[in-house]
Order: structure tokens, then C-alpha cells, then sequence
């Protein structure tokens, strides 16, 4: 997993100091301070160092899996990388090992922890996930996603079965990243599963995700035998 720490310059010793840790646990860890900036004290003359640090660092969240934005010091560029990554669907989670003396960090960042150990395990956990979220800052209403080539292995025939899935749900605080859906997916192939079993594991695992207001999943399957099949599934909060 790619991780890219979001954080003022002012606190660099301290960026790079839970970089190297998180390079000591295998991720790979993207470094913005090969240009180091630390010393200007007004960029108000700095065209072109602004626009070379603003190409670079975004560049480097765009690589990003996963962004960790260091909470605890006011930046505006820590903050605009993190709202840039939210929008393209990364992961943010806010590092907040001190006080927070502000609610903006916490709108992008889908989850927090307050210690090293916190922000290990808030990691660990999003390497096992395939879904991706993104903060509902567009209110309540309703999304419905079609997915044509799903493929799964059914139990009786050993054959491959394929269906078209549905997703409709209307969120409460987070959204589907949905071009994630497409891995999500392709991780069905080679595994051996009822219709209805299918059904109810991508309701569980959206659900889990997002924690919906209300979530309604459907499997359209090819027909065999002469029979087609269409198992829906419905949640609620």
C-alpha cells in the first residue's frame, strides 16, 4: 500500500519520523521532502517554488493508496491535498496524536487515531478492504450502480455462472468510490457460491463499508436450464 503523509512543513521532523516507522511495517511510503521548503518564511515572491511544490505534492497523492493528514498542525496544504485526495476517492484518515483545535480534518477523513498503534491498525485494516469510501458531502439522496460482467463459480455445475449486480443505497455520512467495485468484483471469480449466497455477501460487505440509510443489492443471473434467476436483498437502518 501506498501511504503519502499530509502535514505543514513545520512538523517535517515529525512527517518523517512516522514515515520511517511505517517503512519499518512494508508500506511504501511516498516522501514530498525532496524538496525541501522548510526555511522560506514568505512565499510571496516564490512563483515558481509554489507552483513546482503544489505540481509535486499532488502528483504524490494522486500515487497514493491510502493519505494520512496529520490533524494536530493547521496547514493549508495539508488540507488541500486531503480534500483533493477525498474527491478522488483515496482514503484519508486523520492522524491526531494531540488535540484538534479544528472540525475540518475529520469532514475528508473517513476514519481517526490518536496514537501510532491506532493508525497502524486503522492501515492494516484498509489493506484487507477492497471497497473504497468517500465522505457524503452531497446530502441525502439515492445512487444505483449496474455491474454487467460479474462471474462466480456455481457449487452444483463447477461451471461459471454470470449475472448483472445492482447496488442502489442512499447514504448516510459516506459513499461507494465506485470505480473500486470493478476489483470488488473480480475478486468473485474463482470463488464457489450460491446465487443467494453472492447476494447476501456484497449487501454485507457494502453495508460494512458505507453503513448506508438504506441498502438494496440484486443479482440478475444468466439463465440456465431454461430458468433465469434474480435474487434481491434489502437493508435498512
Amino acid at each position: 500500500m501506498k501511504v503519502f503523509i499530509a502535514g505543514s512543513s513545520k512538523a517535517k521532523d515529525e512527517i518523517l519520523e512516522i514515515q520511517k516507522k511505517l517503512s519499518n511495517e512494508g508500506f511504501e511510503v511516498l516522501n514530498q521532502f525532496f524538496l525541501d521548503y522548510t526555511k522560506i518564511e514568505d512565499f510571496r515572491d516564490k512563483d515558481e517554488i509554489c507552483k513546482e511544490i503544489f505540481k509535486n505534492d499532488l502528483q504524490l497523492v494522486s500515487k497514493a493508496d491510502l493519505v494520512v493528514l496529520l490533524a494536530t498542525y493547521p496547514s493549508f496544504g495539508a488540507m488541500f491535498e486531503a480534500i483533493y485526495a477525498s474527491m478522488m476517492g483515496k482514503v484519508v484518515v486523520a492522524y491526531c496524536p494531540s488535540k484538534v483545535q479544528s472540525p475540518w480534518p475529520f469532514i475528508v477523513s473517513v476514519e481517526k487515531a490518536s496514537s501510532f498503534e491506532e493508525l497502524l491498525n486503522v492501515l492494516r485494516s484498509f489493506e484487507r478492504k477492497r471497497l473504497k469510501v468517500i465522505p457524503n458531502i452531497y446530502g441525502e439522496h439515492e445512487t444505483e450502480f449496474e455491474y454487467e460482467d460479474f462471474r462466480c463459480i456455481c457449487p452444483v455445475t463447477g461451471m461459471e455462472d454470470r449475472a448483472k449486480i445492482k447496488i442502489k443505497y442512499i447514504p448516510k455520512d459516506f459513499l461507494l468510490e465506485y470505480e473500486s467495485l470493478d476489483e470488488y468484483f473480480k475478486d468473485f471469480k474463482e470463488k464457489t457460491m450460491h446465487h443467494e449466497a453472492v447476494v447476501k455477501k456484497i449487501l454485507e460487505d457494502v453495508w460494512e463499508a458505507i453503513k448506508p440509510k438504506k441498502l438494496e443489492v440484486e443479482g440478475l443471473f444468466e439463465r440456465r436450464s431454461g430458468i433465469s434467476a434474480r435474487v434481491k436483498v434489502y437493508r435498512f437502518l
